[in-house]
């Protein structure tokens, strides 16, 4: 791990039945879908303007790595971490565990973040709000 790595949000979710695939696991698709689960969360917690405004967060890119599948039933934990902010993106870092037993690691990926003009597409510089939210600090729900 050479980038520093901030724990900032942790996020338990249920897996729901329909979250399976005809193999009785939890269908890869839904690893992302966990990980936006705990980056909207996140996002809402810290925002300090209407969730869409003129401007915002952006997916540049997004990667999964499976270690195991995810049986049925079971309760997932999401642990969200953010590098330091560069000027107008920085990257999240996602832990999908086992809510149950922490030691249960069935997956790991990151996403870059990149701020927006939502009307052009354009990068523009992290407001200062999200700059505050990158702060090592944890929020737990």
């Amino acid at each position: 791990m050479s980038e520093a790595r901030r724990l900032v949000y942790q996020l338990t979710l249920p897996v729901r039945w329909a979250d399976m695939d005809v193999n009785a696991h939890v269908n890869n698709v839904c690893f992302f879908t966990y990980f936006e689960c705990a980056r909207l969360d996140w996002a809402e917690s810290v925002r300090t303007r209407a969730l869409r405004g003129a401007e915002g967060l952006v997916v540049a890119q997004a990667s999964c790595n499976y270690n195991r599948p995810i049986p049925y039933p079971e309760t997932v934990r999401v642990d969200l971490y953010t590098s330091a902010p560069g000027r107008t993106s920085f990257t999240m870092y996602y832990n999908l565990l086992s809510a149950g037993d922490p030691d249960i690691k069935y997956a790991d990926g990151q996403t870059v973040m990149v701020w927006v003009d939502r009307d052009s597409g354009k990068s523009l510089p992290l407001p200062d709000y999200m700059r505050g939210a990158l702060a090592p600090k944890i929020k737990e729900r």
